[in-house]
């Protein structure tokens, strides 16, 4: 089972001094849940930030996801299917929101202020990161413009906040651009590719799914 949801989540909760001890002898590891659903967010928003502006990498992503699985054979993953039947309508009716919040991710915070950080190395926890990494993918794929209208909305209404921050003595020196954004997605790509393994190539019917959503994988980077 791939883990991009899990790693992401587990990477960013490092950076953050996560998991503690509770005390000083033999206590168990815990997280601040509250900070795990920050960081889950941000998570699918970064798997959507792919799926919309770097959908080759994101493919790639989607084939190492279904690595187990015979993409030229009847079942083959169906990503069509999935996102113009079973999410499209949901999807549309949660509307120019942010993706993590058309999503729609579990919420670990309402089990308590702290868990034990051996919750997210659980094959539930795991299997539900990597639904939502892969939502995430394919709402981006499918809605690149929604995405990019989302991302300059949210960008302009922090950058009209900064006065109010600085006021505040908020210690806000800039607003991360979309260009900053993608950086920072491909260079968590990177590091996993340098811990994990490398991303496969792009199995021919993935591609068509692809095309068939209107997605010129050939034409750029930010295709």
């Amino acid at each position: 089972m791939s883990i991009f949801g899990s790693y992401f989540v587990m990477t960013m909760l490092r950076e953050a001094g996560w998991p503690r001890r509770r005390g000083l002898f033999r206590s168990e590891a815990v997280i601040d849940t509250s900070i795990t659903d920050v960081i889950i967010n941000q998570m699918v928003d970064w798997a959507a930030s792919l799926g919309a502006c770097r959908p080759r990498l994101a493919l790639q992503v989607i084939a190492l996801m279904f690595q187990d699985r015979d993409w030229e054979g009847e079942n083959a993953p169906k990503i069509l299917v999935f996102i113009n039947g079973a999410k499209k309508d949901l999807w549309n009716a949660r509307g120019n929101k942010a993706p993590h919040d058309i999503v729609d991710p579990f919420k670990l915070s309402k089990h308590g202020k702290m868990i034990p950080s051996k919750v997210l190395k659980s094959n539930t926890v795991r299997k539900e990161l990597e639904q939502l990494c892969l939502d995430g993918l394919l709402w981006g794929l499918a809605n690149p413009d929604r995405f990019k209208t989302w991302f300059e909305s949210s960008e302009k209404s922090q950058r009209d906040q900064l006065p109010f921050y600085k006021k505040a003595g908020l210690a806000v020196d800039s607003i991360t651009t979309l260009s900053e954004f993608l950086k920072d997605g491909e260079q968590m790509l990177k590091f996993y590719e340098t811990e994990i393994g490398r991303l496969p190539p792009i199995p021919a019917r993935l591609l068509a799914d692809a095309r068939a959503l209107g997605r010129d994988i050939n034409m750029s980077k930010t295709s």
